[in-house]
């Protein structure tokens, strides 16, 4: 059964910037990271199979194409690949139309079943979940719902309030920094950790799942705080949450159907501070806290699948330095593990073999795609089918790519995959490559 593969993440085909509300407005996506959302749009290309038919915001460049159908064994002309230019050569869903009738698609895989996708497959006589289709999908990637669900079944969130007013959350915030802790506040819609803030009694700390830690030392800071941060996101609602520096965290999918909830994969996320990569599947798969964390979220997702969801969804979660747990946040979508967990059941277990482990880093400069593989060839780093081992390519424009490019290693263990990555990283920078960590901005007070 063929397949309508849609990448709506970022700057949508139609020309929507963003994925609805899901990546906030407009004006909250800078250029740089404007520019990684269209590249990361070309992972779409490891979730298809001969006889799909992708759609993507920008093209992908046809050496990459060649290099990611070739090493699964098939090539670029089993696909149907569509992009901005051939789109608006003859319409945009006419040419979908003409190409899922000659590829026989019967489904559609939207990225981000939101309604404007749901309108979309609706006109092209392709089904739509009745949940999915009534904006459904759209609810379940909020904060607030998450945390609604999460406190009425009883599974556990951190401490926290979803303010009704800037009062509110200035209280809150006094009070746990008055005792020393930390607090996170989150936009209610927004992916990464981009729309993320953490505000720190005074102490340093290592930020994960934001970019900035703010120091509030007395009440004035913390309305000045609140009040920047309120006049910024006043169409959207937040969440202020207690943080626990020095966490883990995780995540774990499922697919959710009219038979039940399967989970597909989980792992941990590498947070720089914010997320440029996984580790797939979780290193902490067999302590009692991680099977703690399965346990809650596979009770998580049949909730949702008891709402009406049928579909992807993944469950984020944290383990504490004291080994708790605790839930984050859900999204109903695919998202940025997707893609690793296709290439882990296609290339490295496509027996079903649980003998692997995925190493992925992003935000690369990476030089020439023909440049790269060669010297990962040569330098004997290639990914190889027989030992199901090396390293592959996720993301390439073909030519420079400027911070967008992403990689990922595959062995039979972590200290295996950790060594590849390493010389790959090496082989990488020998050739005028960059892979660098991200920026973490700090401010004394505000």
């Amino acid at each position: 059964m063929s397949t309508l593969l849609i990448n709506n993440l970022g700057r949508l085909i139609t020309g929507t910037r963003g994925a609805s509300a899901l990546l906030g407005h407009a004006n909250m996506l800078d250029p740089p990271y404007d520019r990684y959302l269209r590249a990361q749009s070309h992972r779409t290309v490891w979730l298809a199979d001969p006889g799909d038919v992708v759609v993507v915001p920008t093209p992908i460049d046809p050496q990459f194409l060649e290099y990611a159908t070739g090493i699964r064994g098939f090539g670029p002309q089993d696909l149907t690949v569509l992009d901005p230019a051939a789109v608006r050569a003859t319409g945009f869903t006419e040419t979908i139309l003409r190409a899922i009738t000659d590829r026989r698609a019967e489904r559609a895989w939207p990225y981000y079943f939101d309604r404007t996708a749901a309108a979309l497959v609706r006109s092209l006589d392709l089904p739509v979940p009745g949940f999915t289709g009534q904006g459904g999908a759209e609810l379940l990637n909020s904060k607030v719902l998450f945390r609604a669900l999460a406190a009425g079944i009883g599974v556990p969130i951190a401490e926290g309030v979803v303010p009704a007013s800037a009062t509110e959350a200035e209280e809150y915030l006094w009070a746990a920094l008055s005792l020393g802790r930390c607090v996170i506040v989150k936009q209610d819609f927004h992916v990464g950790g981009l729309g993320n803030e953490i505000a720190s009694p005074g102490v340093r700390i290592r930020p994960i799942g934001a970019r900035q830690v703010h120091h509030c030392t007395d009440r004035e800071g913390v309305a000045r705080f609140v009040a920047r941060h309120w006049r910024a996101e006043h169409e959207h609602r937040v969440v202020v949450e207690h943080y626990t520096p020095d966490s883990r965290s995780i995540y774990v999918g499922y697919h959710l159907t009219d038979d039940g909830v399967e989970a597909y994969g989980h792992g941990e996320m590498r947070m720089t501070p914010i997320i440029n990569g996984l580790i797939t599947p979780s290193p902490a798969v067999s302590s009692p806290a991680f099977a703690e964390f399965l346990g809650h979220a596979g009770r998580l997702a049949g909730a949702v699948r008891e709402m009406g969801y049928r579909g992807q969804l993944s469950v984020d979660g944290v383990l504490t330095p004291d080994n708790g747990v605790f839930l984050t946040e859900f999204n109903a979508r695919s998202g940025g593990a997707t893609h690793n967990h296709c290439i882990m059941s296609r290339l490295a277990q496509p027996r079903g073999e649980a003998d692997r482990i995925m190493l992925d880093r992003r935000r690369c400069t990476l030089p020439p795609l023909k440049s790269l593989l060669t010297a990962l060839e040569r330098a004997g780093l290639g990914f190889d089918a027989a030992s199901r081992s090396g390293v592959i390519v996720t993301v390439h424009d073909g030519d420079t790519c400027r911070e967008t490019g992403e990689f990922c290693t595959i062995a039979e263990n972590l200290e295996a995959a950790d060594q590849l990555e390493n010389r790959a990283v090496a082989a990488i920078r020998g050739l005028g490559g960059a892979v660098a960590e991200a920026e973490t901005e700090t401010r004394e007070q505000v």
